[in-house]
């Protein structure tokens, strides 16, 4: 049982840390500057939730756990562009 919850709070972190490093890498950057101008693509906490619910939907986990993941993507970023 510890380990099912382990693995599931790995992968919500894991998917968090995922889209905080999408935000500095610059071929996204290009790519949202030039056809993703609106939301929920031109922020990080906006995309990580709604994709973080699609993908947690998908794999069979709770999709509330899209916000844990929204909020480490957020945070994560914070300290990464300071």
């Amino acid at each position: 049982m510890i380990q099912v919850i382990y693995n599931e709070w790995l992968i919500v972190s894991g998917v968090g840390f995922l889209f905080a490093y999408l935000f500095v890498f610059e071929p996204y950057a290009w790519l949202m500057e030039r056809f993703l101008s609106f939301k929920p693509f031109n922020c990080v906490l906006c995309l990580s939730f709604w994709s973080s619910i699609i993908i947690f939907s998908a794999i069979d986990l709770n999709p509330l756990y899209g916000i844990y993941s929204a909020l480490i993507a957020e945070l994560t970023y914070r300290k990464l562009v300071s």
